[in-house]
Formats: C-alpha cells, structure tokens, sequence
C-alpha cells in the first residue's frame, strides 16, 4: 500500500460491496446493544428511510434512546442517522404505533355495538316488565330478597318460601344493597342485568387484543360474543347473579394477561360469591392460568379459593340455611348418586350414565348451540376444556332447563367460549388475506345465523296482555297498599316485591314452587289481599271460588278477567 494513501472509511467499504453504508457500525452498535438490537436499528434506519414512516419510528425510538445514553461513544457514521430527542418525540407523537393503526374505530364500534345491545334488550325488558310481562320465577325472587337486604331485614324470601342462602349461595347481592339504597326499583335490577351481559363485548375485544390480534379481528370475537344466542337469552331471563361471572371473569384473565394479577384475584373474588357452583368455571380456570398462561402462583390460588369456597357452600352454608338441614336441587341428579359426594362418586363409578348422558341428541344440540354461533372458540381448544364441569352439570341434570340455552344455567358456558374466541383468533394474524377473510365471514355468518335461528328476535314487538287487560291489572294493582300481606297471580308478583311478605297464588293455602318437601306452608289468616286472574289456571279455579265466596273476604275490583279480594274486618 502506498505511504499517504487514505483508507477507506466504514461507509465507503459498505458502499463498495453494495450493502447498506450503516452495517459497517454494526459492531460499534453491538458494544452497546445486544446484537439482535443492534442489527434491527440498522435494518430499520438505512439510508433513504423516510421521516415518518414506521422503519423511521423504529429506528428513530431506539436510535434516540441511543443517542441519550452514549452521547459520548456516538460513532460519527451514524450522527447523521441517529435523530435528535425532539424529532423522536415528535415523529412518535404523529405515527401510531405499528399494527395498531385503526384500533381506535374499531374499539368505538365494539362499544356502540355494546351501547346498542343495552338500549334495545334492556328496553326490551323494562318494556316487558311494565306489560305484565315479567314473572315471580326468578326475578321476583331476587327482588324482594335484594330489597329485604337493603331494608336490613332477614332475607326470607316469600316468593320462593326459602332464605335467600338457602336457595342459593349468591352472596354477592351484599355487594348489590347500595343500589337499592339509591333507587329501589325493579328496572334498575333489569337494565343491570343488560349492562353487565353487554360488558363482555369490549372486554372480550380488549382481551383478544391483549393476546395479539388485530383490532379488526379482535371486533370481530366481540361480535360473535353479542350476537350470541345465549347472550340474547340471558337479557331476556331476567336477572342472575351468576350473569355477573361473565364479564368478572373475562376482565379477570384480561388483567393476568396485562400483569395485573391483584386485581384480577380481586374480580374472581367477586365471581366466587355469584353462585355455590362457580368452582365448576373457576376451578379449571386456574389451572388454565397456571399451565397455559404460566401464571402458577395467581392460577393455584384461583383453584384453590374457588374449591374451597364450594365445599364451604356445599358443606355448611346451604343446609345452615335451608329448611330441611340439607343441599336443595340435589335431586336432580338422582341417576347418580344422593348428595354431593354421592353424586361426585356416581360420575366415577358409573361412567355409563355420563357418558349417555352426553351423547343424547338433546346434549349434543346444546353443546353446538354453545360453540356454533362464535366459532373462532374453536381455535382454542385448551381453553373450551374449561367449560367441560359445567357442561357435565348441566347435561347430566334431570331438570330439563339446565341444557337450554335459554336460561341462566349456561352463564358460565358464554364466558368460556368467549375466553377461547380471544385467545384464539390470534392465530390467524399473519395468515393470508384469503384465510382470515374466510374466517370473518364463516365467524359473523354463524353468529348471524345463530341469532336468526335459536335466538329471540328484538324487531318482535314483546309479548303482552290485550290493552284492556293491561288498564284493568293496573288498576286493580293500584288498590294495594303498601306494607300489606299478598298474594298475587305471577305476572303481578314482581310488581308487588317490595313488602316483607308476598305470596305466588295459590300460596299459601296451595303449595305451589314453595320451599322445600315437607315445609310447612305459613299461616293464612295472615294475607290481606288476594289478585288472580281467573282465565288462566283452571285447576286454581277451585281455590278462587272458595276464596271469593268465602266470609273472610269481600270483592273489591272484579273486571274480567281480573279479581281483587280483601279481607274483611
């Protein structure tokens, strides 16, 4: 080599070999980053990259955090490159985030899709209740127990002729008495219901987005979780506590996946006290948290808590409470066992019976009504597996109405198949544009369908009573004072909830749904006002001409086909 003749700079021997200038920093860069970091600043902040584009926000994020820390040690290649502090803030304030482009639309339309939801069912319903069409099973039952509660009054409720713990471990009505404090009505209790069913959209959309989908993927598991049949159901069912498990438990996993596991326990604490039965959900979901999800130590406490707080339900709580010392509804499974632990043994010892019971035509049906109408669930099988307890409950049962997706037994079930939805659509991000396409319209085109086909309809006017019906009940209704002793057709039941006793004709001189085999029915001399109507029970005709002609009472309203009674003095 000749004296004085000058070497060729890094740039110059990069531009030579026809690559780009900035790899020949690529060792200096690796001094200070790792290598993998220091190869995709290079990569991503080559010559030519324009201000603005997302190549240039890469580049210019972590060149400027570069730059901040090792002013000093800056190779002079890459000054030109390396932005100053004020254009990264800058350029990072205009760009949005790679891959998030659109996120904001989309989440605007999950909520208004949600908003929608709660304005047309949660009309529906108030509608409903005020067109006598609301009944005392079970929404009256949780109504007078809520404003027993509220009233500080033993919570025996007269509707159901049991304690409200007897019936159910639902102990998260406590947490509900400051909203009857505030406005004792039953169209909050209602418009609760909706607004509660309707939260899992946003948050099914926020927890598909938190395990990577699109925005636009992510809307989509919202709207196969709203269109759901048994979501439309469930607004139409009248308030559960257990309803209220839907979106505790999705914003619970939400909250884990965002490592926020305190709060998330707080939501599955609140989920425990929705019924004696969430272990059957939250159970297998713990460990779904600590195997899948990796989460041992939130997961084992979720299983733990959840078990426990089932057998405190099952082994001391409910036979306190109920009449006869021991667990209600246990009948139902009769082909397994008797109680609880003879029930739990029947399913390992008799795998016949669980078996048939599950592949009965009738089973089947309900578990594709479950999994047809989202079938992006499908993506994530290991997360369907949470629902397989309460599936076996429910198909398993003799009650006819635990394997219908009309009533409130498959709460549990929607939370499930929308966990799997979120957590499995993002395995379509990155496929072709024909695949996820095709999975778009084959996931709204079920849940359409679904809706259309098993679902109750909201462009049906509600069903009600004949206008003139309608003025007489309320007139009638309106003769009843407060604080009196009734008992009452069931359509008027839940209007007439907010009294200590109240009675679903004819309780108590018939038993009729009234607590348990061998109760006692109460005192009839203690009712004061007996409302029928007398066009339809035929087999309580008998009772009401016994009562009408009857000198304990005289007639006060009578306008078919509406009857009120009061006793005499």
């Amino acid at each position: 080599m000749s004296r004085g003749r000058r070497l060729p700079r890094p740039r110059e021997r990069a531009a030579r070999r026809g690559c780009c200038p900035c790899r020949a920093t690529l060792p200096h860069l690796s001094s200070v980053f790792s290598p993998a970091a220091a190869s995709m600043l290079l990569e991503c902040g080559a010559a030519g990259g324009r201000v603005g584009s997302r190549r240039f926000l890469l580049f210019s994020v972590v060149g400027g955090e570069y730059r901040k820390r090792h002013r000093q040690r800056l190779h002079p290649d890459l000054r030109a490159l390396v932005p100053s502090a004020a254009m990264t803030a800058t350029v990072a304030r205009r760009q949005p985030t790679p891959g998030h482009a659109g996120a904001g639309l989309w989440a605007r339309a999950v909520l208004a899709a949600s908003t929608v939801f709660v304005l047309v069912y949660g009309g529906l319903m108030v509608a409903r209740h005020h067109l006598f069409y609301v009944h005392a099973f079970d929404f009256g039952i949780f109504d007078q127990g809520l404003w027993l509660l509220s009233r500080f009054q033993e919570p025996f409720v007269t509707v159901r002729g049991l304690h409200l713990f007897a019936d159910h471990s639902s102990y998260l009505m406590l947490l509900l008495v400051p909203l009857y404090w505030v406005l004792p009505a039953q169209e909050l209790l209602i418009v609760l219901t909706v607004v509660l069913l309707a939260a899992g959209g946003p948050l099914s959309y926020a927890l598909a987005r938190s395990f990577g989908a699109t925005p636009g993927l992510s809307a989509v598991v919202a709207a196969g979780f709203l269109l759901h049949p048994a979501l439309t159901w469930a607004a139409r069912d009248g308030f559960h506590p257990e309803y209220a498990a839907i979106p505790l438990v999705i914003a619970a996993v939400l909250l884990i996946k965002k490592n926020h596991d305190g709060w998330a326990l707080v939501l599955i604490a609140a989920a425990i006290l929705t019924k004696e039965d969430a272990a059957l959900l939250l159970v297998p979901l713990g460990i779904y948290i600590a195997v899948v999800m990796g989460r041992r130590k939130t997961g084992a406490v979720i299983a733990v808590a959840s078990a426990a707080a089932m057998a405190l339900s099952f082994g001391v709580l409910l036979p306190h409470f109920s009449p006869t010392g021991t667990v209600l509804y246990s009948d139902r499974y009769d082909a397994l066992g008797t109680g609880i632990l003879g029930i739990g043994w029947g399913m390992l010892t008799r795998p016949q019976v669980v078996l048939s019971g599950l592949l009965a035509p009738t089973s089947l049906g309900y578990l594709a009504a479950i999994v047809f109408p989202i079938p992006l669930a499908l993506l994530a099988p290991r997360a369907l597996i949470l629902g397989i307890p309460t599936l076996l409950a429910n198909v398993l049962s003799e009650h006819t109405y635990q394997s219908s997706i009309k009533y409130h037994y498959t709460a549990y079930l929607i939370a499930v198949v929308a966990i799997a939805a979120a957590t499995g659509v993002p395995k379509l991000v990155g496929r072709s544009r024909g695949v996820i396409t095709a999975a778009v319209v084959v996931s709204l085109g079920a849940g359409l369908g679904a809706q259309v086909w098993l679902g109750p309809t909201p462009l049906a006017p509600p069903p009600s009573w004949p206008p003139a019906d309608r003025a007489v009940m309320r007139e009638a209704l309106a003769m009843i004072p407060e604080d009196t002793v009734v008992s009452a057709f069931d359509s008027f039941v839940p209007h007439l909830t907010h009294r200590t006793t109240v009675y679903e004709f004819p309780n108590p001189w018939q038993p009729l749904n009234w607590g348990a085999p061998g109760v006692t029915l109460p005192d009839t001399a203690d009712v004061e006002w007996v409302l029928v109507r007398t066009d339809i029970y035929p087999e309580q005709q008998q009772q009401i001409d016994a009562l009408r002609h009857s000198d304990a009472f005289e007639v006060v309203f009578e306008e078919h086909p509406v009857l009120l009674l009061h006793r005499g003095g």
